[in-house]
C-alpha cells in the first residue's frame, strides 16, 4: 500500500521521490514492524528477511541521497555489512548463541576493513575484474543452477 501510495504522488510530481526512495522507504517501514514481531517468538527466518529489508532499503536510501562514485565497492561492504547485522539480530533473538555474536563482529570489522584497507591493497580492482566476468557469465551460471536443481528435485 505504502510502495502504491507513494509510487502514485512520485509519478504525479506531488512528492519529488525517485524509484530508490520509494523501495527504500517501503522496505524499513514495512520490516520495522516485522523485526519487531519476530523477535523472541522463534521465527528466526521472519527476523533474518525482516532485518534484511530493512538495511536494503537504508542502503537504497543512501544511495540515493549521497553522491556514491564505487557503486561495487558499497555492495561488497553491504553485503558483509547486512550479514553481519543478521548475525547479531539472530544472537539478540538467542543470547545462548554465541557463534552468532562472533561471526557477526568479524563480519563488522570484515566490512570495516573493505572500506578503509581494500582499496589501498588493489583488491577493489580484482573485485571489478571479477565482477565483469560474472557479468558476462551470470546468464549461464544461473542456467546451470536450474538445471541442476530441476534434475535433483524429488519426485
Amino acid at each position: 500500500m505504502i510502495f502504491g501510495i507513494l509510487s502514485m504522488l512520485g509519478s504525479r510530481n506531488i512528492i519529488l521521490l525517485t524509484f530508490e526512495d520509494v523501495v527504500g522507504i517501503v522496505f524499513i517501514f514495512y520490516s520495522i514492524p516485522t523485526v519487531y514481531s519476530a523477535l523472541n517468538n522463534g521465527e528466526r527466518g521472519k527476523l533474518t528477511a525482516s532485518t534484511i529489508m530493512f538495511l536494503i532499503g537504508v542502503v537504497f536510501l543512501a544511495k540515493s541521497y549521497f553522491e556514491i562514485l564505487d557503486t561495487r565497492g558499497i555492495v561488497f561492504f553491504s553485503v558483509l555489512f547486512i550479514s553481519g547485522s543478521v548475525l547479531v539480530i539472530l544472537f539478540i533473538e538467542n543470547i545462548k548463541e554465541k557463534i552468532f555474536l562472533y561471526a557477526g563482529i568479524v563480519l563488522f570489522v570484515l566490512s570495516y576493513i573493505s572500506i578503509t584497507q581494500f582499496k589501498k591493497i588493489g583488491l577493489f580492482s580484482a573485485a571489478n575484474r571479477i565482477g565483469n566476468l560474472f557479468e558476462v557469465f551470470w546468464p549461464v551460471i544461473l542456467i546451470v543452477m536450474g538445471m541442476i536443481i530441476f534434475i535433483n528435485r524429488k519426485k
